[in-house]
């Protein structure tokens, strides 16, 4: 699934996990789109997870985004970004982890704390700017 226009988030320093919100699905089998930025996996099995982001901030701070399953989060999935003010930034990531039937997987973003480093700010993800598949691979 992908989000299809801007996002635009505020976040404040320390902030606890924001779902980045979804509304497109891309090609599915044995995954489905509940349509609130939710994949629901519909297979058991071992799923290759992969996410990738384009955002820029409105603040030098570190970001964590990163996958949850039924809201506990995957922690082969964190990926931590540092962000320049206003400056284009990127990241991608591929994990192989097994699912259960009727696992919700949505993605979210925190802000560290300004102890280490976080800053208010505007987070803003362009159209297509953000993506998140589940891919079946095996049994």
């Amino acid at each position: 699934m992908y989000r299809s226009g801007n996002n635009t988030m505020h976040l404040s320093s320390g902030s606890n996990g924001q779902t980045i919100s979804m509304d497109a699905p891309l090609p599915l089998q044995n995954v489905g789109f509940t349509g609130n930025s939710t994949l629901a996996i519909q297979c058991s099995g071992t799923y290759e997870l992969t996410f990738f982001g384009n955002f820029s901030f409105s603040a030098d701070t570190v970001l964590m985004f990163y996958v949850t399953a039924n809201g506990t989060r995957l922690d082969e999935t964190i990926v931590l970004k540092s962000a320049i003010a206003n400056d284009d930034t990127s990241f991608e990531r591929s994990v192989i982890v097994r699912l259960c039937a009727n696992t919700s997987l949505t993605a979210r973003v925190d802000n560290a704390p300004a102890s280490e480093g976080g800053a208010d700010g505007i987070l803003e993800i362009p159209p297509h700017g953000f993506h998140l598949s589940a891919v079946r691979i095996g049994p």
